[in-house]
């Protein structure tokens, strides 16, 4: 029956999902094991002294001692005022903070950074962010690639100051510079999709960056085994239709959150924002590898290749070498995102469609054949 093979379809694509994610959370998991620490949220509490953290994903708050570097690709990271970190910090996050002490330099890749009255870094400070407060003392020089700098009354720095000549620049009356200040040209935060970038990437960036190509490449591959014909027809709308696929993306990534949220201004509807929420990052987060299989395949399609897995490593290296680019990376690597996350609103709906009748006549679907998988385009 219609109704059925489609409800079966849906479930056996949620369960894929789902395991996808689980897998993808075990690799996480594992990297924690062999590392210090890795994902959710790491909190080393007032009292408590790690040797080291090295963590992926969630919040970092060290309230307690960190007996060598910190290095962190995180939402955010704070250090509390009781926060004791004895060698580096390298993070690269939404935001950092720094309320505590840190006996070596501090090298930052955020939104934004600030650095409070109580905080004391022994070291450098080197840092691409949107906006820069500092309060507190560094011992050593400062380099800020930022949109805004904020130097306020209690600010101490021991060495020189350069700053990118662009930035929007405050100097409080009692801020201390011991060195020279410099407005220098170039030196720009390069803006990447969710955050900044460090113009220099170091080693850690590096290994982040190949962890990522690798998570993605396995979450890709699970898709693309667990439910073929639609992967397949989610890369034949990126084909045929980028711009409708694009457009939807973009409409998606904005709409459906103020939507969610105007349904949550009632009480019943807060239980529906909140799974409406869930739903939607899960979206969000397979559209990634869904969206660079989707560009490999159209890639592959001019060279005559027909290989799913082929597309998917072509998609998935491409993307990740072409991000790396100056300025234009990020660009290229979020117009791939809203081709992915457009394409698979856009099949979804689609698909609900043909489900209750209301699309049968469209042309543009492969039919399945015998085992369920996408015809050939």
């Amino acid at each position: 029956m219609p109704t059925t093979t489609h409800g079966s379809r849906y479930r056996r694509a949620a369960i894929a999902v789902l395991v996808a994610v689980a897998l993808v959370a075990s690799a996480t998991g594992v990297v924690a094991a062999q590392e210090t620490r890795a994902g959710g949220s790491v909190v080393v509490d007032e009292g408590e002294t790690v040797d080291g953290i090295q963590t992926i994903g969630g919040t970092v708050v060290v309230r307690g001692t960190v007996d060598g570097d910190l290095q962190a690709l995180s939402g955010s990271v704070v250090i509390e005022q009781s926060g004791h970190v004895t060698g580096d910090v390298q993070a690269t996050a939404g935001s950092v903070t720094v309320l505590g002490t840190v006996d070596g330099s501090l090298e930052a890749s955020a939104g934004s950074v600030s650095i409070g009255e109580s905080a004391v870094i022994d070291g450098d400070v080197r840092l691409a962010a949107g906006d820069f407060r500092m309060a507190g003392t560094v011992n050593g020089s400062v380099e800020a690639g930022v949109d805004n700098l904020r130097l306020t009354a209690t600010a101490v720095i021991a060495g020189d100051l350069r700053y990118s000549r662009n930035a929007d620049f405050a100097r409080e009356d009692g801020a201390t510079v011991g060195g020279e200040v410099t407005a220098v040209r170039g030196l720009s935060p390069e803006v990447g999709f969710g955050g900044f970038s460090l113009p220099d990437p170091g080693p850690l960036n590096v290994v982040f960056g190949i962890y990522w190509a690798l998570v993605t490449l396995l979450l890709g591959a699970i898709l693309l085994a667990a439910f073929p014909r639609f992967t397949s027809e989610l890369a034949g709308e990126v084909s045929t239709n980028p711009l409708r696929a694009g457009g939807v993306g973009l409409v998606g990534l904005i709409g459906v959150p103020i939507a969610l949220v105007l349904i949550a201004i009632t009480i019943v509807g807060i239980p529906l924002t909140v799974l409406g929420f869930m739903a939607w990052g899960l979206a969000v987060f397979v559209s990634i590898p869904l969206g660079e299989y989707a560009v490999g395949s159209w890639a592959l399609s001019h060279v005559d290749i027909d290989s799913r897995w082929a597309a998917l490593v072509v998609g998935v290296v491409g993307v990740a070498t072409l991000s790396r680019i100056p300025v234009v990376g990020w660009v290229i690597e979020f117009a791939v995102f809203l081709l992915g996350f457009g394409a698979l609103l856009w099949v979804l709906y689609r698909g609900f469609r043909r489900r209750h009748g209301d699309d049968e006549t469209d042309s543009s679907v492969p039919a399945p054949d015998a085992e369920g998988s996408a015809a050939t385009q």
